[in-house]
């Protein structure tokens, strides 16, 4: 019996990897529209379970592992942005401001256990120039909010919590139930 990680988030292998925990890597092959969006905790845990049950599926014996990042602004969800200017919309809405970073997880085994990370991220209020010299290093496609708090070098960036959680995987938490 193994852990799977049902992702193919190169973030969640790197941290995974880091923290010398052997697992394999399956894509859940899930489709997120599938999830009716409620309340963000509720939304992102139900990501993460059902990511994990897709997986689980074709794996019964194994340990899953599931995880499922959003930015949340008031009680917005911000998803992954569509292309430059849907990510520079969302960048101008973070800018100044302070949001959460919500990782819904969910850890098959023997047992069942589906829990939520919150981390609060505070933007400055940075230049136009600033936001532009990041989307111009096109790192912004594949990450909920339209940033990766890993990449951006432009401004700096003030967090409350999990910097792990941000990246997309909450291993801290993780860690004390696998």
């Amino acid at each position: 019996m193994g852990l799977i990680l049902a992702s193919n988030s190169p973030r969640r292998k790197a941290i995974l990897q880091r923290e010398g925990i052997a697992f394999t890597a399956i894509s859940p092959n899930f489709e997120e529209e599938q999830i009716r969006r409620s309340k963000p905790e509720i939304y992102v845990m139900q990501l993460a379970y059902q990511k994990a049950m897709r997986v689980r599926e074709q794996h019964p014996k194994d340990v899953i592992l599931a995880a499922d990042t959003v930015v949340v602004l008031g009680e917005e969800i911000l998803g992954k942005p569509r292309d430059r200017k849907d990510a520079e919309s969302m960048l101008s809405r973070l800018r100044g401001r302070t949001h959460r970073v919500l990782s819904g997880y969910c850890i098959l085994g023997k047992e069942k256990y589906v829990d939520y990370e919150e981390t609060r991220v505070h933007f400055p209020d940075f230049s136009d120039e600033s936001m532009a010299a990041y989307l111009d290093r096109d790192l912004y496609a594949d990450k909920a909010g339209a940033y990766g708090l890993q990449d951006i070098t432009e401004f700096m960036v003030q967090i409350d919590g999990s910097y792990d959680n941000v990246v997309g995987l909450p291993v801290e938490a993780i860690r004390a139930h696998l």
